[in-house]
């Protein structure tokens, strides 16, 4: 039976955050009976991606509200919808071999949601989402994978067309023992205010998996 460790659940705006495992054989089975993506043939897809789905579902029905059985359908861009509900939703994942981890952020108006692994490429494509000022500030993997998950996350709740390193603003990211942290920034001049976890999941069969960077908002 597929397994779910809950990392953390919030509100304002709703968050769920957590890791999801499933076998082989687990994957096909829901694959193949499940009905949270009605417009999508996830029977057909790769391994890989049904495990995306299925944390998806599971999260979802973690949740301990009318959507936690929502279906959900997706536009020309891949941007999730719940259907007959009326709430925002954003969603991301990382997964690796049985293992994915995911959040999903729900809200009354436009929301986006990131999860990211720190990793090296960051600083090679730095240049291409970050305004000089932000390079100068955001300059340890860390930070890079926060700076890059908040402006995913922006991006998300106002959809295409937009120059990160112009449109989209991150502040100084604070240097904090907490967690969760908040930093802040501004979506075309607009300011906005985002929530980040540091999220360590516990994997026995990989003791040196990365931490992630889970980020949602506005908050």
């Amino acid at each position: 039976m597929p397994e779910i460790n809950i990392f953390t659940q919030s509100s304002s705006p709703d968050v769920i955050i957590a890791q999801v495992s499933a076998s082989d054989s687990e994957l096909k089975s829901w694959a193949q009976k499940q009905t949270r993506f009605p417009s999508r043939d996830i029977a057909s897809l790769s391994n890989h991606r049904q495990l995306e789905h299925l944390a998806v579902d599971k999260a979802m029905l973690e949740l301990n509200a009318p959507w936690s059985t929502a279906q959900i359908t997706h536009d020309e861009n891949g941007k999730p919808a719940l259907l007959a509900i009326d709430k925002f939703i954003s969603i991301s994942h990382h997964a690796q071999g049985t293992l994915c981890s995911v959040i999903i952020c729900l809200g009354n108006h436009a929301v986006g949601c990131d999860i990211e692994r720190p990793r090296a490429q960051l600083h090679a494509i730095s240049k291409r989402f970050l305004s000089q000022q932000e390079q100068n500030h955001f300059t340890t993997t860390p930070l890079l994978c926060c700076a890059w998950g908040i402006k995913e996350s922006m991006f998300k709740t106002i959809g295409h067309g937009i120059d990160f390193r112009i449109d989209l603003i991150v502040n100084a990211i604070p240097s904090s023992v907490e967690n969760p942290f908040e930093a802040t920034g501004s979506i075309k001049g607009e300011p906005t205010q985002w929530r980040i976890w540091k999220v360590q999941f516990h994997n026995a069969k990989d003791k040196d998996a990365d931490d992630l960077y889970a980020i949602a908002g506005p908050v």
